[in-house]
């Protein structure tokens, strides 16, 4: 009895460790973009979207912009904080026609098929 129990909490404990946490960034048409997280590079060609799956926790993120305007690259760095459960969309927005920022759009739950299908995430090439 003891190890019919056992064996139902490490299968309900291994479904709720399925859900991890997301980010995704994107850009306008025109900008490209090199995605850097905490001290990795997950983009070496650069795109206008970028997804990233993380596990939950703090994350230092430094994203190169191609400036579409005046074409030139921007570094953009900022501390994101990330939750169990949930993918965090960003869009790179440029002020002025000059400085980008970095503008947190919404949160989708995770809790999908949809977003559990690995091909839909770029990888670290060593990872």
């Amino acid at each position: 009895m003891k190890y019919f129990v056992l064996f139902f909490l490490l299968i309900g404990s291994a479904h709720a460790m399925a859900y991890d946490s997301g980010i995704a960034i994107q850009t306008d048409k025109g900008a490209r973009i090199q995605v850097t997280i905490n001290g990795k590079l997950y983009t070496r060609q650069t795109g206008n979207f970028v997804r990233v799956r993380s596990s939950p926790g703090l994350f230092h993120l430094q994203v190169k912009v191609l400036n579409p305007y005046d074409k030139q690259w921007y570094i953009v760095r900022k501390d994101i904080r990330t939750e169990k459960g949930f993918e965090f969309q960003y869009k790179v927005v440029f002020t002025n026609k000059q400085k980008p920022t970095l503008v947190e759009v919404k949160r989708n739950p995770v809790y999908s098929k949809y977003f559990l299908n690995p091909v839909l995430y770029n990888r670290h090439p060593v990872a």
